[in-house]
């Protein structure tokens, strides 16, 4: 129990030793955002609370503890179709296996945007000049059960194109998760620490966040169980934000689920979504609002072995 605490505290310690050094950058100022917004329809749902109580393995795109979320094969896809002020898609993929105790996944994730018209020195061009945009990742995961303790280790490639302006890197994830009694779960992850590198001189700096929760449980009448999610959310370049979400959960064959986000920006508004479990197949959906650029729909469905 004691070395399990040292693990905790030493994940905490070594995420805010950090702090000083690469969350002093302005708002905004990250490449590759992708990396950072809700990949799933439930995280996108709990407005991207729930690190501690992540329910399966495609989760693991954001949150390094999803890969031991379930012990058994699963085969995870995603869509996200942004607003048409956005012009872009995202899809994703991400297979879960076990090999002996550890749990391992695979996944590929893109995101593509429609022609953006060019610029020059008078404005928009009426010649047809266009450019295209893009940005694809790949990462492999661990995540290991100890007990009452759950870790998580995952490494990724990413590579984003602007036209002829181009970026990559090797960014890591890591998570540790502690069940607190029957009906609470503490997690706390890092991710996007590591390093890129751009086609010109200007200087990139990759997402980095720290986020932290506390999930309760608790049996509710009629079979159903109610779980809320609370946690704290900082990446290197924005302030930091309280997430809350709310799952109505019915014996895993149906899930109702809201979230909110609270920053103090504009952007703060109400997310919700559902997921129905049909033998192997589950299917989820999520609506995330976004009061300037209007909303996303997120898609997904899982397939279990």
């Amino acid at each position: 129990m004691n070395k399990y605490r040292f693990y905790l505290i030493a994940l905490l310690l070594a995420s805010l030793a950090h702090s000083g050094e690469y969350w002093n950058v302005a708002l905004g100022a990250s490449s590759m955002k992708m990396l950072s917004m809700p990949a799933e329809p439930r995280q996108a749902a709990l407005a991207g609370a729930g690190v501690a109580s992540p329910k399966n393995a495609g989760e693991a795109f954001r949150n390094p503890l999803a890969g031991a979320a379930v012990d058994y094969s699963t085969l995870s896809f995603s869509r996200t179709e942004f607003s048409n002020l956005i012009g872009a898609n995202r899809v994703s993929m991400m297979a879960h296996t076990m090999l002996g105790s550890w749990h391992l996944t695979v996944g590929m994730e893109a995101l593509n945007y429609d022609k953006i018209q060019g610029y020059t020195e008078d404005g928009l061009t009426s010649n047809g000049l266009f450019f295209s945009a893009g940005a694809i990742a790949m990462q492999f995961g661990t995540a290991k059960s100890f007990n009452s303790l759950s870790a998580g280790l995952t490494a990724r490639y990413a590579n984003q194109n602007i036209e002829s302006h181009n970026v990559e890197g090797v960014l890591f994830d890591g998570g540790v998760k502690y069940d607190l009694l029957k009906n609470f779960s503490f997690g706390a992850i890092f991710s996007n620490f590591g390093w890129l590198s751009s086609s010109t001189e200007a200087e990139e700096i990759a997402p980095l966040l720290f986020q932290a929760g506390i999930t309760a449980s608790h049996a509710l009448p009629l079979d159903f169980t109610g779980a809320l999610s609370t946690d704290l959310y900082r990446r290197t370049d924005s302030k930091i934000e309280l997430r809350t979400g709310l799952e109505f959960i019915y014996k895993e064959l149906f899930s109702l689920r809201f979230g909110y986000p609270v920053s103090g920006s504009i952007n703060d508004a109400l997310c919700a979504g559902f997921a129905v479990k049909l033998g192997a197949v589950a299917v989820e959906y999520a609506y995330q609002n976004r009061t300037v650029l209007e909303a996303n729909h997120i898609f997904g469905i899982t397939l279990d072995f």
